[in-house]
């Protein structure tokens, strides 16, 4: 949801491709009740409708949740996982327009990108873009004109979003890696490593949350959080961490 001009918009990414905007005000007509369209953005581009949809050239749904963000909405398309791998694209629209802004709403696009399902996280000190794709690719771009900076190859899909906060990217992969990469639009994958990275046992499939001073991812089998000691003492109804991560009913 965003405040536009006044009025409450709720954003909503349709299996149809379109990016939609609500009015939040319920409007009853008859024995019906629905919310009113207010624009809708069309985040496919033509010349993919040719192909039969789930091929790797063709449209795409939306998977990932809008972002609205200075009155802009970011939203990028995807399929299915079990589809595979496949073109996407990750759109930036006005949610300041009305109707269908299929093309007068297009502030920018960047079709450097591959299928997703991930939502994006936006520094707001920064104005840095981050999105994850299906094909395991983390792009940094810049939120404003959509200058694509770099792209992390991260060797596995993603399913999860990344998370930016204090400087720092936190992304998540299929094979069970978390790495943490400089929010920074000077980074060169080519010859600067991550912060850190490690790897979790198995698949991340979740998207990274920092509450109270604490990191808390979710793999496959494992909940972690993850915080510093020397600054976060643990309160006293925290729960023991299990070090050697035995699994429920698991004898050590």
């Amino acid at each position: 949801m965003g405040v536009v001009n006044g009025k409450k918009l709720v954003f909503f990414g349709g299996g149809d491709g379109y990016c939609y905007a609500f009015d939040s005000k319920p409007v009853k007509e008859g024995d019906s009740t629905y919310l009113k369209v207010v624009w809708k953005y069309d985040c496919n581009p033509p010349e993919r409708k040719k192909y039969k949809y789930p091929a790797a050239e063709g449209p795409s749904e939306i998977n990932a949740t809008p972002v609205f963000y200075k009155n802009r909405v970011y939203v990028a398309v995807g399929q299915d996982p079990e589809h595979q791998e496949g073109v996407g694209i990750l759109s930036c629209i006005d949610a300041t327009k009305t109707g269908d802004i299929t093309s007068a709403g297009k502030i920018w696009s960047c079709d450097k990108i591959h299928r997703s399902i991930s939502t994006v996280s936006i520094d707001p000190d920064t104005g840095l873009l981050f999105v994850g794709d299906f094909s395991g690719y983390v792009h940094c771009l810049d939120a404003e004109p959509g200058k694509l900076y770099w792209t992390y190859d991260m060797k596995a899909h993603m399913w999860g979003s990344t998370l930016v906060t204090d400087g720092k990217v936190y992304c998540g992969d299929e094979d069970g890696d978390l790495v943490i990469l400089p929010a920074r639009r000077d980074f060169d994958p080519k010859t600067d490593k991550p912060l850190w990275e490690t790897n979790l046992g198995s698949p991340v499939y979740s998207t990274p949350i920092v509450a109270n001073g604490t990191l808390y991812i979710s793999s496959n089998t494992h909940l972690f959080a993850i915080y510093d000691a020397a600054r976060h003492a643990p309160s006293s109804d925290q729960p023991k961490v299990d070090v050697n991560r035995t699994k429920p009913g698991e004898k050590k």
